[in-house]
């Protein structure tokens, strides 16, 4: 079960940490038909995207489950992908099976060659100033190029933990010097326990724990990686049918508990099953979890329990 120090829980709420996330599947695209590929299998709109901007989008079975989520970073001559961790090979499969004859798509994994290093917290903004990035005021999921010392880096802004979020791309033989620099100007070193903690406690889904077969993106409240005004994609149908009723079956939902649970956990209410916990995560002062429970028993804002442990919903 994750756990974080006082310390660097401290740092995330008042200042900034950072976190080595290199373990994300990470590829490059090139050809013409990069973007359109990816618009046409995924929820988002992607085939417009310019150089340095980028947007998040869901790749969907053909019944609307969760096959992953994919941060898209668009280039004048290549796209950056960011994917779950340890999903490269299959996801790999799962592109170049959709890509056809008349396709101009070419995939290359570079997950082994690029350090990834994600900064959360309030202060992150000027904290990276000062490391040497002047340009940190971007829209979500934007990206530019910078350097931070000598070492060449991309900026990207993400999701956002305790206030804001970047990711720092680097050659992998460069990961060393730009921890240190970054450790220098005053953003906390965090652990891989740590950020699971931060990003349950905020409501981030993972791969491989909110972000699997089980789910679609609205239950899991990426609503933000949807476009309901494109054409069709994979998994199109039961994604809209679902929006256009106003009614999912179960939400995904922050909670908090007093003593440590354990991930896979059923969920109760008066008694009879109502969700299941996906990620736990210890912390200074409680547990926190994230688990996906039924509508009908939040909007009725019945108590929950988790093996007799009374659990909230966090605010």
């Amino acid at each position: 079960m994750s756990q974080i120090s006082e310390l660097v829980y401290r740092a995330a709420r008042e200042t900034a940490v950072f976190v080595d996330r290199s373990a994300l599947a990470t590829f490059t695209i090139t050809g013409k038909s990069r973007l359109e590929i990816i618009d046409r299998i995924s929820t988002n709109s992607v085939k417009g995207l310019q150089n340095g901007q980028g947007a998040a989008t869901v790749l969907t079975t053909s019944i609307g489950r969760i096959i992953d989520r994919l941060l898209l970073y668009a280039g004048e001559e290549a796209v950056t992908m960011l994917a779950g961790e340890g999903h490269r090979d299959p996801l790999a499969r799962y592109l170049l099976r959709n890509v056809f004859f008349q396709d101009d798509f070419h995939l290359r994994d570079v997950t082994g060659e690029t350090t990834v290093f994600a900064i959360y917290g309030p202060q992150a903004q000027p904290l990276l100033q000062q490391a040497g990035l002047p340009q940190t005021d971007l829209p979500l999921h934007h990206w530019r190029p910078g350097q931070i010392g000598d070492i060449p880096v991309t900026l990207h802004k993400t999701d956002p933990i305790g206030g804001d979020g970047y990711l720092l791309l680097c050659a992998t033989s460069n990961r060393d010097a730009l921890a240190q620099q970054l450790a220098a100007s005053g953003i906390t070193p965090a652990d891989e326990a740590a950020f699971d903690f931060l990003r349950i406690e905020a409501g981030l889904p993972r791969y491989g724990r909110e972000l699997t077969l089980d789910y679609i993106p609205l239950e899991a409240d990426l609503w933000a990686d949807v476009s309901f005004r494109k054409g069709c994609y994979t998994g199109q149908e039961i994604i809209a049918r679902m929006e256009s009723r106003g009614k999912l079956a179960k939400r995904l939902t922050r909670l908090h508990a007093p003593i440590p649970l354990s991930a896979g956990a059923e969920i109760s209410a008066d008694g009879k099953p109502a969700g299941t916990l996906t990620s736990t995560a210890v912390g200074p002062y409680d547990c926190v979890a994230l688990g996906y429970v039924k509508t009908a028993v939040l909007e009725e804002n019945k108590p929950l329990t988790v093996a007799e442990t009374a659990v909230t919903r966090a605010s």
